[in-house]
């Protein structure tokens, strides 16, 4: 009896051992910036002509520095998309993937001000977009920080989550 108890103990230690292990490599794998963003954007076809940047392009770090003030050697990739030049809208969705999840708090923050300059920047050049700007999401999930700025926003934060699970 005492063996067959070890031996079961024994088997769930192993078993726990191996799904910890496995969570633990889901929760350290980059996520594919490029297939978030036609995740994201194929959400809604009011995006059908959004610019987009990302951590893929050359010169990456200049171009991230047009959404966020930290250190482009702590975030492990980024994108951002927006509104074409001269369609006037404030629509904008920017994804930072950090490399270290303790440096999460910080992305978000610099999110947060990057939509604070665009609320300053709208509210003098165009006071119609303040209202998506000002229900923007600004969301965390693993090692990412999201900001989202759009007319249908909940659509675009749940193709996200829908991405994160598959």
């Amino acid at each position: 009896m005492k063996k067959t108890v070890f031996a079961l103990t024994a088997l769930l230690l192993l078993l726990a051992l191996f799904a910890s292990c496995g969570a633990e490599k889901a929760q350290s794998e980059n996520v594919s910036m490029y297939d978030l963003r036609e995740a994201m954007l194929s959400s809604s076809d009011r995006f059908e002509n959004m610019q987009a940047a990302s951590s893929a392009d050359s010169g990456a770090a200049v171009l991230f520095g047009n959404i966020s003030d930290m250190e482009y050697e702590k975030i492990s990739g980024f994108f951002v998309a927006y509104a074409a030049e001269g369609k006037g809208n404030a629509d904008e969705i920017a994804v930072i993937e950090v490399a270290d999840a303790g440096d999460l708090r910080e992305a978000k923050e610099s999110l947060e001000k990057h939509l604070a300059t665009r609320v300053s920047l709208y509210t003098t050049y165009d006071k119609s977009q303040l209202p998506k700007l000002e229900k923007a999401r600004i969301v965390t999930e693993g090692r990412l920080a999201v900001l989202i700025v759009a007319d249908e926003e909940e659509k675009v934060e749940r193709a996200f989550r829908d991405f994160l699970k598959k």
